[in-house]
């Protein structure tokens, strides 16, 4: 035994990296409070969704589609990897139910389902978020796919995503309520956020959203709205989604705080690029960067911002207030040096609601679920699709549902027309039959007819 626990002592452990990049703006002012590596490359994971967001609400706008109108499922949208809603190929949704379940549980099977109804095809819909960021100035971005899931060619940077998410709220503010809830109720199921702690504990918190895969580690985009001015934070590359909580909530904050009365701050748009940028991070990324110890998460970030946050807006207010094994008691007065202990409860536990009201603030409100419905309005519009499916696109997303493989295209015949084609008569043609039912009993979806 005690050999084995000196060769397990003697494997080496990933190092704990800091956080990648991150910046913390004023939407209205364009004011750039703080910033680190802003525009380096970096996997946006789930933060991809707030494109996808963008390009539908444009869809709306231009007449497309209403959030009334049926979103399919497809079997190629089924079969995407989590997280996802987990409907069955032939499923439909109200495109309002269906940007609920996107942005709220980040379900990359509805977001495919979203992109194949506006785009056309998962790649139609890819063309137009590239035009778009193009749009908005994105320089250091380009998605080929809805959701953020891994891909070589699928990156952005902190710098762009600031600059889609003013978009988004200064393009269409009457969305701005689908970033604020903490869960999605269909049916006895509630799809929680892994923004929910942010959207509950930062004084006026409204969103937006939070991604993570292995070669990006925690992202996170949010928000928060007081006295007319909004601020947003944006971070990749954080360890763990407490971490990026915490990080998220100073940098908050710190743009309330405005830096320093006399300081003055670059504009968004003008932000000074580097002469060279870090380049995207080496696969596994998660698996190299270990989750920072509680120690150090509260030496970072214990007391400073909930307390600002607790204290701002309450003048001559100098109490806070935090739960310890169960009870709520006076914490004493807020003073610049934060309390850094580890708060455990009666039994010796770590006490995780202290814990979070210290990093991230106390909670100041409950959950705000929103309930969700598959039921569709027979007389909504149906969509207008940004483009046609090819007949490629059509067979693939079907074949790669069901795990067949498609015979290789042929080349075009170069030969000059005078020489004829080879008249074989012995060559037998290849057909792909596609299966009337998946293996787990799930029909193949048929075109409606139009």
């Amino acid at each position: 035994m005690a050999l084995l626990v000196l060769v397990l002592s003697a494997i080496p452990r990933p190092a704990h990296a800091e956080i990648a990049a991150w910046m913390v703006f004023e939407v209205g002012s364009g004011e750039v409070i703080d910033q680190h590596e802003a525009f380096r490359r970096w996997y946006p994971a789930s933060l991809t969704k707030l494109m996808t967001a963008y390009v539908a609400f444009s869809a709306i706008k231009q007449g497309r589609i209403t959030l009334k109108s049926p979103v399919m499922v497809s079997a190629h949208a089924a079969a995407q990897p989590p997280s996802k809603m987990g409907l069955k190929a032939g499923s439909t949704l109200s495109l309002d139910a269906a940007l609920k379940v996107m942005l709220v549980k980040s379900a990359n099977d509805i977001s495919v389902a979203v992109a194949e109804t506006i785009g056309g095809s998962q790649a139609g819909f890819a063309d137009v978020m590239n035009k778009t960021a193009r749009e908005l100035g994105m320089r250091d971005t380009h998605f080929v796919n809805p959701h953020g899931l891994p891909a070589s060619n699928h990156y952005s940077s902190v710098h762009d995503m600031a600059l889609l998410s003013r978009a988004l709220l200064r393009d269409f503010p009457q969305y701005k309520r689908l970033y604020g809830y903490t869960g999605v109720q269909y049916g006895k199921r509630l799809l929680r956020s892994a923004n929910r702690e942010y959207l509950r504990r930062v004084r006026g918190a409204n969103g937006l959203k939070t991604g993570y895969v292995c070669n990006s580690g925690y992202n996170v985009a949010v928000s928060a709205t007081r006295g007319g001015r909004t601020m947003v934070a944006i971070v990749f590359g954080a360890a763990s989604g407490l971490e990026r909580a915490a990080k998220a909530s100073a940098l908050i904050e710190k743009g309330f705080d405005g830096g320093g009365v006399f300081k003055s701050h670059p504009k968004l748009d003008n932000l000074k690029r580097p002469g060279s940028v870090k380049g995207l991070p080496p696969d596994g990324y998660c698996r190299r960067n270990a989750k920072p110890k509680l120690e150090k998460l509260m030496a970072d970030y214990a007391g400073s911002a909930p307390m600002r946050a607790a204290n701002s807006g309450l003048p001559g207010v100098r109490t806070a207030f935090a739960r310890e094994s169960g009870r709520t008691r006076a914490a004493g007065i807020a003073t610049s040096r934060a309390d850094t202990t580890i708060p455990r409860t009666r039994d010796k536990k770590v006490d995780w609601g202290v814990v979070m009201d210290r990093l991230i603030g106390a909670q100041r409100r409950s959950d705000n679920l929103v309930r969700i419905t598959l039921a569709i309005d027979p007389n909504a519009k149906r969509a207008v699709p940004l483009s046609a499916p090819s007949a490629d696109d059509a067979s693939k997303n079907v074949a790669d549902a069901f795990g067949i493989v498609m015979p290789p295209r042929g080349k075009p015949d170069s030969r000059p027309a005078t020489q004829p084609a080879d008249t074989n008569t012995n060559a037998v043609p290849v057909i792909v039959t596609v299966p009337t039912r998946a293996s787990d009993g799930t029909p193949t979806p048929r075109p409606a007819p139009r």
